[in-house]
């Protein structure tokens, strides 16, 4: 594409430029021959670098030597990803799901429902992005130049929906920026991110951001925040709940299981059981969220809960592994205080024996999380091992140090081990007949961040070595 030809696409003023753009990024790192690097406020230093690189324009909202000027540069960028790719979110009808907890089940379960009921239909989330051949991802919400990619595949593949995972860092730069949501869902709001946004109330609006832009919303009517989400949205509103009949769609004769949830969805017009193949009560507002979600798509209850009798756990969500062992081992991504909490206590309802739980804190992120996931573990397990999660930049004996710092004496049994693989061989080693053990924090990544160094990590493979060569 000439670059006259995309700012003419985006709506942009230039100049005549006859010469052809293979790339757009916002990172100089990534720029080669024919890229257009957009320059957003503080790296301005960078322009130069992406030009000794390949770029053939820079763009940017503040004072760039020879850079076309705008007045939003991460709006723009948006724009001109978009544009390159023809728009393609335009081809499609779009899902979006945020909230602090829970966005990836529902969004996986949402995308599930729609494909059993004939829809083709990708899925961009934190577990895969799954458009046609599934795709490993970085990001919950990527680069607005991947989300251009990935949707215009899709729509040429003859794609008609793609259900989106919205994280508020995603929302506050923009990367959706121009998307017009058919259904917007929101799981539920507790602190997380903190460190990025620095207040609860940016958080809060970052994710708010997703419903003025939406035709429909899904809103948990269970959580503090369902009023001013409710307030912020530009569509039709639909509520959900796990038992409040004042919501438009209500989880009736909750029955949990070991392996199993069901529940009677109640609406004005609809009675209809509900079967799902996972543990944690949680799930029922996950589900209820992607059963609503899918109503405003035109997908019945009774299409939804023939899809969802068929749906298994997301890798790392809940994920119960084939250890052959009188005891159970179950790695969950909960990272945060709220999410550890219903793990927990929804663990606690069916553990015959001792809960175990191994768990670290990610380093160079919100230390004010570490004590209160320390008093979580201590008073809702009964034995707790405390770990490295990523550490990033930082000690792993001081992010130790601080959950220990907030550690109930006298409710678990606490031990500390830094190596993580020492952790888990201890923890199986500890655990007896009946007993659960939960690998709390990792989930799905497969890696560890020690420094600036990604090492191999899946504890899948771990747990399984380390059964097969125990002594």
């Amino acid at each position: 594409m000439k670059l006259s030809a995309l700012f003419e696409k985006a709506g942009l003023p230039g100049e005549n430029w006859d010469v052809e753009i293979s790339f757009i990024t916002d990172d100089s790192r990534k720029c080669r021959p024919g890229s257009v690097f957009v320059c957003h406020s503080g790296a301005e230093q960078y322009s130069k670098s992406a030009r000794e690189k390949g770029a053939v324009c820079v763009v940017s909202q503040n004072n760039v030597e020879g850079a076309v000027r705008v007045s939003d540069s991460r709006k723009t960028y948006s724009t001109l990803c978009r544009a390159f790719f023809g728009f393609p979110d335009k081809r499609l009808r779009l899902i979006g799901v945020t909230g602090t907890n829970g966005k990836t089940t529902t969004a996986s379960m949402l995308a599930f429902i729609l494909e059993l009921s004939g829809k083709k239909t990708g899925l961009i989330s934190t577990v895969a992005n799954r458009i046609g051949a599934e795709e490993k991802t970085e990001m919950t919400t990527p680069d607005c130049f991947e989300i251009s990619r990935m949707l215009f595949s899709l729509a040429e593949g003859g794609g008609e929906f793609c259900v989106i995972e919205a994280s508020s860092q995603g929302l506050f730069q923009e990367r959706l920026y121009g998307f017009e949501f058919e259904t917007a869902v929101f799981t539920n709001l507790t602190e997380d991110h903190l460190d990025y946004h620095k207040t609860f109330e940016n958080y809060k609006n970052a994710k708010k951001e997703l419903f003025r832009h939406c035709r429909n919303a899904v809103l948990n009517f269970d959580d503090g925040a369902f009023s001013e989400f409710a307030d912020s949205c530009a569509g039709k509103v639909l509520s959900y709940s796990a038992g409040s009949n004042e919501a438009d769609f209500t989880a009736k004769d909750i029955r949990a299981c070991e392996l199993s949830l069901s529940y009677v969805l109640v609406s004005d017009s609809l009675i209809q059981r509900i079967r799902l193949n996972l543990c944690g009560d949680f799930n029922v507002h996950n589900s209820l969220a992607a059963i609503v979600a899918a109503y405003t798509l035109g997908i019945s209850a009774e299409q939804s809960a023939a899809a969802l009798k068929n749906y298994f756990p997301e890798k790392g969500r809940m994920e119960i592994l084939d250890t052959d062992t009188p005891y159970r081992v179950i790695i969950d991504y909960a990272h945060t205080p709220d999410s550890l909490r219903r793990t927990l206590l929804s663990l606690r309802r069916f553990c015959k024996g001792r809960l175990i739980v191994l768990f670290g804190c990610g380093g160079d992120r919100e230390r004010e999380k570490r004590p209160q996931m320390g008093k979580i573990a201590s008073e809702n397990a009964d034995v707790v091992f405390v770990t490295t999660d990523n550490p990033r930049s930082e000690a792993a004996t001081d992010i130790i140090d601080d959950i220990l710092s907030g550690v109930s004496k006298g409710k678990a049994s606490v031990f500390v081990c830094e190596d993580r693989k020492e952790a888990i061989a201890l923890a199986l080693k500890k655990a007896k007949k009946g007993d659960t053990v939960l690998l709390a924090g990792k989930g799905h990544e497969v890696f560890q961040q020690v420094g600036e160094e990604k090492r191999d990590f899946d504890e899948r493979k771990i747990v399984s070595f380390l059964l097969e060569n125990r002594s």
